[in-house]
């Protein structure tokens, strides 16, 4: 949220590029590298999209340069409130999926419109 006298980047935590509806979607873009120091902002930018949108999200993770466990726990309970799709991800972060089993709840997607169809595939009970 933005302060009064504050700008909107400077409103914007340095670990979420964006966070915007996008059809029934809610999209929130991640940067840089992501350890249990930058995970307060993430889950703020969660907690405002569960807040504002009753449909799945999708984490872009496109221009993240590094993760640990603690973004993959956070994604990973996020999942439990809500379906979550996530695209983009380096060769680390897809192997981070991968070595955890992660992937198979969390399959990465190549780009957003992926991630669209495959959560709008889902059954209507799955989806909040």
């Amino acid at each position: 949220m933005v302060k009064h006298g504050q700008t909107f980047e400077e409103a914007i935590p340095p670990a979420v590029a964006y966070s915007r509806a996008d059809g029934e979607l809610w999209v929130i873009g991640l940067r840089g590298h992501l350890d249990p120091d930058e995970l307060d902002s993430v889950e703020d930018a969660t907690e405002d999209a569960l807040l504002r949108c009753a449909g799945p999200l999708v984490f872009d993770l496109r221009e993240v340069g590094f993760c640990d466990s603690s973004l993959l726990n956070h994604l990973l309970r996020t999942s439990r409130r809500r379906s979550v799709g996530v695209f983009g991800g380096d060769t680390t972060v897809r192997r981070l999926l991968t070595l955890t089993g992660a992937d198979r709840l969390l399959p990465p997607h190549p780009d957003l419109e992926s991630a669209r169809a495959a959560l709008s595939t889902l059954p209507r009970q799955a989806r909040p």
